[in-house]
């Protein structure tokens, strides 16, 4: 698993090419929507553009049966980011884009990749998390939607690797006042003890629980990631969680939808073997 986050000054932030200025104004424009002729001057960090920084950063970094990109923002230029995956790489097999599956979408492509789509001899699926900022209108955005940073997040899944098991579900048609009851199910009461599982929640999901879950140790996402927040923070924890082992569940819920997103992660011990990728991030 490898997080990268791409700041103003970054390598791969840029300025719009030519034409997508007048492309973005027309789509404001048809939507009905005004548009933010300040945001143009900004600078924007594309999908592409994270898709070709973060690449090189993964161990090793090409050679995939399977890639997917989920987000829950739209792309910041026109095009097809995972062109430039099939391009930076020996070889991607099957590769395609989730967008329409809001906070949830890395949920799906989880879920997707561990048991949903059948690549025959598939060893090693790649699943890239991304998060952009750059808005072109000012027209209204539900705060749980609004991205405030610019984010990426890859994780590999490995039939030879050694982070742990991991299971992913996104269940359709759950109300908001179905959720407290779907969360107690899929994470009932743990025992207590030393190694307490933990709970990352997204701002969807915490919106509308009653509370955590008894047992747990509860991680909450950063405001401003909508769908790469609990992801991050997954990232972040993961040293501590393979000193010793640990349980982990994600969570978040996406009420426009009705989509609960769940995924566990059964983290293995570290035996002690250096498993930092470049600059001492974690890989698997």
């Amino acid at each position: 698993m490898h997080r990268r986050e791409f700041p103003s000054g970054d390598a791969a932030r840029g300025p719009l090419a030519e034409g997508d200025r007048e492309f973005f104004t027309d789509l404001a424009s048809t939507a009905g929507l005004p548009v933010d002729d300040d945001a143009f001057t900004r600078g924007r960090t594309a999908y592409a553009a994270m898709v070709s920084a973060m690449l090189p950063e993964l161990t090793p970094p090409d050679d995939f049966d399977l890639a997917l990109l989920a987000h829950a923002t739209p792309d910041a230029t026109p095009g097809w980011p995972l062109s430039r995956l099939e391009r930076s790489t020996t070889r991607t097999g099957l590769a395609f884009a989730i967008s329409d599956q809001g906070t949830t979408s890395p949920f799906a492509a989880l879920r997707m990749a561990v048991r949903g789509i059948a690549v025959q001899d598939a060893r090693r699926a790649l699943v890239l998390i991304t998060e952009q900022s750059a808005v072109y209108h000012r027209g209204p955005i539900p705060e749980e939607s609004r991205a405030r940073y610019d984010t990426g997040v890859a994780l590999v899944l490995d039939a030879s690797g050694g982070l742990g098991a991991l299971d992913c579900d996104q269940h359709a048609g759950v109300a908001p006042g179905d959720v407290p009851a779907r969360l107690a199910a899929l994470a009932p009461p743990a025992a207590a003890g030393p190694a307490r599982p933990v709970l990352i929640a997204g701002a969807g999901l915490t919106r509308h629980w009653a509370g955590a879950p008894e047992g747990y140790t509860v991680r909450t996402a950063p405001e401003g990631m909508p769908a790469a927040g609990i992801w991050s923070v997954l990232a972040e924890q993961l040293p501590d969680l393979r000193r010793t082992g640990r349980r982990v569940v994600l969570a978040d819920y996406d009420a426009r939808f009705g989509y609960l997103g769940w995924c566990r992660l059964d983290v293995t011990a570290d035996s002690g073997t250096d498993r930092s990728g470049p600059g001492g991030k974690e890989s698997t």
